[in-house]
């Protein structure tokens, strides 16, 4: 049988290790995306452009291949046109109370203060732009 020895430094530096990692995001936003807060977002709700929402759970599949979809997008001119914001599923209740969300991965837009479009699980490129651009012309 072998035996293991951890050394009192070896413990507190892999403690240190750990304790950095916590203190990193939790994932990193897409490019042009700002991370949800509600006084961010009832700011945005009140200027012209519109805003859109990524749903975003970190241990969701379809969640990170939306984000390298939003990535690409980030580089059109619709995506200039709006306000983009990551809600963090697991954290934001009150949220996705106050706007029905029952799963992540859901891509909603606003207009003049109000939804107008959802679009739920969707990886596909096309789709998450044509859905994009028909919510904000």
């Amino acid at each position: 049988m072998t035996k293991f020895r951890f050394s009192r430094r070896a413990v507190l530096v892999s403690l240190a290790m750990g304790g950095a990692m916590l203190a990193l995001p939790s994932h990193a936003l897409a490019p042009g995306f700002t991370a949800y807060t509600k006084a961010g977002f009832d700011a945005a709700l009140k200027e012209a452009k519109p805003v859109l929402v990524h749903v975003h759970a970190d241990w969701c599949p379809v969640c990170k291949k939306q984000q390298v979809v939003f990535g690409e997008l980030s580089k059109t001119p619709e995506f200039g046109k709006l306000k983009a914001f990551t809600v963090d599923f697991d954290k934001e209740t009150e949220f996705k109370k106050t706007h029905n969300i029952g799963s992540q991965s859901i891509i909603l837009v606003f207009k003049g203060g109000k939804e107008v479009a959802r679009l739920g699980g969707a990886t596909e490129k096309d789709r998450i732009q044509n859905f994009v651009a028909g919510a904000i012309n």
